[in-house]
């Protein structure tokens, strides 16, 4: 069986070395909460996925935010090979 990707588009947010403030300003738009989605602990981010668990994400991760508004990293290599920027 083979099955295509429906044409679905995504908000994302390009970590690259962010802070906190910037990533609420981009939450903003969608009037979601940093401490709803995410965690700072330490010098480190993590994302709250919708399957409870928490990654850690780095300079070299896109936070997507997904159909059903949910927050997840993706590595910019994968997400260079599965979107197409708009």
């Amino acid at each position: 069986m083979k099955a295509e990707k429906k044409p679905v588009i995504i908000d994302y947010f390009n970590m690259g070395l962010t802070s906190k403030e910037v990533i609420q300003e981009w939450l903003n738009e969608f009037n979601d909460s940093f401490n709803d989605y995410f965690i700072e602990q330490d010098n480190f981010i993590l994302v709250k996925t919708l399957e409870g668990t928490s990654y850690e994400v780095t300079d070299n991760d896109v936070i997507i935010r997904g159909v059903k508004g949910e927050y997840y990293p993706c590595k910019k290599n994968i997400f260079e090979l599965t979107y197409n920027r708009l």
